[in-house]
């Protein structure tokens, strides 16, 4: 069974609201005020049931200017149209808006039922019938069938069915989206089941007892109580269906026009880029602009700045970003409608290629070609690199897929479709059982940045053969607070590596061809830190006494840092906290404690060390402070005894 609807279009009082009634035989205009002008201002909604079986929804939308804004949020996510025109009245102006419209929002399928046919000849029928296929003949809807009707008489009615049902026969359903989302045209409250909302289904399905959010507001969440489908109780409803959704948790003076429910969190937007085509009929619009954006329900008067031209003449097109007045819930591809800011004129149509972009402030020439090859792009049946690629464009690091689908809105298997496409302006890297993407100029960037990090640490070190490690290099690149940082910056060091830029050294990454080199003075220098350190005997090293000894000899800060790492990976001198000694003078006292405590189970007193290990009062602290850490020695202070020292079991498979 497909699911399709059917939106109407046409002038005011040219029969759209008597003709459903014919087809359907449910009365559309179902308001006071609507009886009382005799002219339909709501959207109306009935279902008509084809000879074949198939039930496709009909929307009758309001055909008076005043309502053309509820017209364009009937049109939205609508299949085929079915374009009212009274024989009698021919095509008038709101036909002509209505046209414009259909062709803005890229519906192509409909029939042109010719009304009220029954109140003219047969000549001026066909006469009518010949100026709406010239007219339509540079519209989407070139060459739909034209057939005559009248709904006092009947006359035609079977013919439009079969008509009807050909069409939607030839129309061939497509999974618009895998997310449930649905604009809310209406909402009451039935009594005894609360808040009742209805809509057409845009994309994705949705069943009984799930949860869905309300959007733009606070990620309102609301659970389905039940869902009908052309007035009958259903389990589910697909993209292409009008549904009616009791929902739990929904409160009337919760909704506000414009909003929709999705079975997912969607960030709201007050900004977009987009593609837009005026109609003939507009005027000449400026660099800055001020119109009425209407997509959907949604409507909010807007500043729109043209990107690609300094002004737009009545039916050309441009690439545009459009400033909201209030926060809404876009996808790309989704269709709209601009007017003037007064309401008065339909100016042009587009469709959205980019619903969170950064601000342009600046129409820069790359600007100008990237947008004008997304706008090309977005439409294109299949493919949706480019959308990747700008997505990817907007944040200097990488994404994980997952990301990325979240917040494209897509399946992870439509992003993994896209990814057969890297090297077409972005990178993928297999990371475990997900993807790492970044757009390719980006992976340039951070791969210069290594090797300029690398080049600068080794000019500073020297004397180091080995270089950064891989936490060091994410902290560098600033990815350190990003989740996708560690797993790339792993692919992206072996990828280096692979290609040669790049070498592993231990537990670190040198630059390709890496050697350490120590001069003379160099080597000379690291020998007389060395002694000096030695020269404390069995006093603890004063890091200030040799920083001025090291003046007086004129080495300065940065390279006695470097020394002193060198003798550390060297293992010539340990570090503890800030600071050092050397590993002969800790491994002769090492030993001396442990073969002093290993004669005693109960272990010694600090009067006792002091007799068995005649140095210094700071030295024999640290030491001990060292061996404590080691977890080699414990010290148990306090008590009548005072602090005694006792061997570990660490500390006795060491000795």
């Amino acid at each position: 069974m497909k699911h399709l609807i059917i939106g109407t279009a046409g002038h005011v009082d040219h029969g759209k609201t008597a003709l459903i009634k014919l087809l359907t035989g449910i009365d559309c205009d179902t308001h006071k005020e609507e009886k009382q002008r005799g002219i339909t201002i709501n959207l109306g909604f009935s279902h008509i049931t084809l000879p074949s079986g198939d039930s496709a929804g009909i929307i009758d939308v309001p055909g008076h200017r005043d309502f053309i804004n509820t017209m364009v949020g009937g049109a939205c996510g609508i299949d085929m149209v079915l374009l009212v025109i009274a024989a009698d009245s021919g095509i008038m102006p709101q036909t002509i808006e209505h046209i414009n419209i259909i062709t803005a929002l890229g519906i192509k399928k409909g029939v042109v039922a010719l009304t009220k046919s029954d109140l003219v000849d047969k000549d001026l029928l066909e006469m009518a019938k010949y100026e709406i296929t010239d007219y339509l003949a540079n519209t989407t809807l070139k060459n739909a069938p034209v057939v005559g009707v009248s709904a006092i008489t009947g006359e035609g009615k079977d013919e439009l069915i079969n008509t009807i049902q050909t069409l939607i026969s030839e129309i061939e359903e497509t999974e618009k989206s895998n997310l449930f989302r649905m604009y809310i045209d209406r909402i009451f409250t039935v009594k005894g089941f609360g808040s009742v909302v209805t809509g057409s289904v845009l994309g994705g399905s949705i069943e009984n007892g799930k949860d869905v959010y309300l959007l733009p507001s606070e990620n309102q969440k609301l659970r389905i109580r039940s869902i009908e489908r052309h007035g009958k109780p259903v389990e589910k409803v697909v993209a292409g269906d009008r549904a009616a959704i009791n929902l739990i948790g929904l409160k009337n003076e919760d909704f506000q026009r414009g909003m929709l429910i999705t079975d997912k969190i969607l960030k709201s937007t007050e900004m977009i880029d987009a593609y837009i085509s005026t109609f003939a009929s507009a005027y000449t619009l400026p660099l800055w602009a001020s119109v009425i954006f209407i997509s959907g329900t949604y409507e909010c008067q807007a500043r729109m700045h043209i990107i690609n031209k300094d002004e737009i003449k009545p039916g050309q097109d441009a690439v545009v970003q459009i400033h909201f007045s209030k926060p809404g819930v876009m996808l790309v591809k989704d269709r709209f409608i601009i007017r003037n800011s007064s309401g008065e004129i339909s100016l042009g149509g587009g469709y959205i290629i980019d619903a969170s972009p950064l601000h342009h402030r600046r129409r820069t020439p790359a600007l100008v070609e990237s947008l004008e090859q997304l706008s090309l792009s977005v439409l294109a049946e299949n493919s949706a690199k480019d959308s990747v690629v700008s997505e990817l464009k907007k944040e200097f690091r990488p994404f994980t897929s997952q990301e990325l689908a979240e917040r494209m809105s897509m399946k992870m298997e439509e992003i993994r479709e896209e990814l057969k496409h890297s090297g077409a302006g972005f990178i993928v890297y297999p990371s475990g059982d997900s993807e790492i993407l970044i757009a390719e100029n980006y992976d340039r960037s951070f791969r210069d940045k290594v090797l300029k990090s690398l080049k600068e640490y080794h000019e500073k070190n020297p004397v180091f053969p080995d270089g950064l490690e891989s936490g060091e290099i994410i902290g560098k690149l600033g990815l350190q607070k990003q989740k996708s940082g560690k797993p790339y910056i792993e692919c992206l060091l072996n990828s280096m590596k692979e290609q040669g830029q790049i070498e592993a050294y231990k537990n670190t990454w040198i630059a390709k061809g890496h050697k350490p080199v120590i001069s003379k003075q160099d080597g000379e220098e690291i020998k007389w830190l060395e002694n000096i350190i030695l020269d404390f005997a069995d006093g603890k090293p004063v890091p200030s006494e040799i920083e001025e000894k090291a003046a007086e000899k004129g080495i300065p800060k940065a390279k006695l840092k470097m020394y002193l790492s060198y003798l550390s990976r060297e293992g010539k001198i340990q570090f503890f906290q800030s600071d050092y000694i050397h590993t002969s003078v800790l491994k002769k006292y090492r030993n001396l404690l442990l073969n002093l405590l290993a004669k005693n189970e109960n272990g010694t007193d600090i009067p006792d060390l002091k007799e068995a290990m005649d140095v210094t009062k700071k030295l024999r602290a640290f030491l001990l402070d060292i061996f404590e850490a080691e977890k080699i020695i414990k010290m148990q202070r306090g008590g009548d005894e005072g602090t005694r020292i006792v061997i570990t079991e660490t500390g006795k498979k060491l000795l």
